[in-house]
């Protein structure tokens, strides 16, 4: 007798080790670390902080000023130990033994490994041929299998496309569960958020990070915007306690320097347009039109795992996303500073020539 569910025994763990390159562009990370004077804030936060003493049970701190950032009322908003904490959570609350959840597919792979962990059935909406978001494929398996949960990643990784706003509306009309919208890149879409629609649709969960636009991969902080009733819901599935208080503490000290990290999102958005204008120069190389802060790009007559190794020789780290569905012969690039993007176009070049 296994002493562990079938569920559990047939996956493989998510993990990433790829070692040290001179240029990394894998993790779709933020390109700069926060400066000098934030991180001495940052430790006298540490210096200030009770370490023998319980933090505060809601982070309520915290909540508030992400509330006031949205306009949201008091009660909408959860943080989370990372954006995938409350994902985990939301499914443990929503999904369970014959419970659907509706993915886009290709996506984040962690979204599958979850739903199945919960024991739920998990059923991929493919995207467009143009791997743009499809529509009425979501609509028609609303209708057809009527699921608990319908996760949008948006913009979707590793596509780098939106699901259309109007779209969006009328999903949330006809889906009969939870709509998730993870928005862990938003930002780097000129906000074409869902949070909007938030005050008037209970059946609405929107997720954010602090990994990406706030250059906070290390920090491990995310956060859940939903109405009042749905995150009393939520809540009952996290631990207590499950933010630090010192990953709090460094949450409200990036929002109260947002102005620079919203400059920051300014030039990695111009660098990416700079970026996917020199790879579509490349012969034998596509580069699909992106949102986020990374590009996708599809080869021509050249295997991805060995392009992938090649730039690998080269102290490049790119990530090879070939095996996802509809995604034959593709490769993600994060966007990195001028000078990593030049090395990423040039190492390319060397390779495709």
């Amino acid at each position: 007798m296994s002493r562990f569910k079938p569920e559990v025994e047939a996956l493989a763990a998510y993990t990433m080790r790829e070692g040290v390159f001179s240029v990394k562009v894998n993790q779709n990370e933020a390109p700069w670390d926060w400066p000098a004077e934030f991180k001495e804030e940052a430790v006298r936060l540490v210096e200030a902080t009770a370490f023998h003493r319980y933090p505060p049970f809601d982070e309520a701190a915290l909540t508030a000023a992400l509330e006031d950032r949205w306009g949201l009322e008091p009660g909408s908003v959860l943080v989370g130990n990372g954006s995938n904490e409350l994902l985990q959570a939301l499914f443990l609350a929503a999904l369970g033994p014959r419970r659907t959840v509706c993915l886009p597919s290709p996506s984040f792979a962690l979204y599958g490994q979850l739903a199945l962990l919960c024991g739920a059935r998990a059923l991929d909406v493919p995207m467009a041929p143009d791997l743009a978001y499809d529509p009425p494929a979501w609509r028609a398996a609303v209708r057809r299998e009527a699921p608990e949960v319908l996760l949008l990643c948006s913009p979707n990784n590793p596509t780098g496309n939106c699901f259309p706003a109007g779209d969006l509306d009328a999903l949330l009309d006809e889906a009969p569960g939870l709509v998730v919208v993870d928005e862990a890149y938003a930002e780097f879409s000129g906000e074409k958020s869902a949070r909007r629609l938030l005050p008037r649709r209970e059946n609405l969960v929107v997720l954010r990070t602090f990994s990406k636009a706030w250059a906070g991969a290390g920090l491990r902080l995310g956060y859940a915007m939903a109405v009042p009733s749905a995150a009393i819901q939520l809540r009952k599935a996290l631990l207590p306690y499950n933010v630090s208080p010192l990953t709090a503490g460094l949450g409200a000290l990036a929002l109260g320097h947002a102005g620079w990290f919203e400059e920051r999102v300014r030039r990695i958005v111009a660098e990416r347009e700079r970026l996917s204008a020199a790879l579509r120069r490349l012969p034998g190389l596509a580069a699909y039109p992106s949102e986020a802060n990374f590009l996708l790009v599809r080869l021509a007559g050249r295997e991805a795992g060995q392009v992938h190794a090649e730039l690998k020789a080269r102290g490049v780290l790119v990530r090879d996303v070939s095996r996802y569905p509809m995604l034959e012969g593709c490769l993600r690039l994060s966007v990195g500073t001028p000078e990593e993007n030049e090395a990423v176009v040039k190492a390319l070049s060397e390779v495709l020539s």
